[in-house]
């Protein structure tokens, strides 16, 4: 089961796999994803990203951190 993860690890690793910040989205949000917008996911901007989010990310990340499960 994925774990909840700080905001700003998040968004560095998202980084450092070649995604970017697309747009903003309702709310605190953020939509994050491939510069060519295949594939895309809403981050809550604020202290952490929950593990449901998480777990969404690690679906469509070739690899993540071991820490995020």
């Amino acid at each position: 089961m994925p774990k909840p993860q700080k905001y700003r690890d998040v968004t560095k690793f998202l980084k450092s796999q070649g995604w970017v910040f697309l747009r903003s989205g309702k709310g605190s949000h953020e939509l994050w994803g491939l510069p060519d917008e295949s594939v895309s996911v809403s981050i809550p901007k604020h202290g952490e990203v929950s593990a449901g989010i998480v777990g969404q990310l690690i679906k469509k990340l070739p690899t993540h951190p071991n820490n995020w499960r």
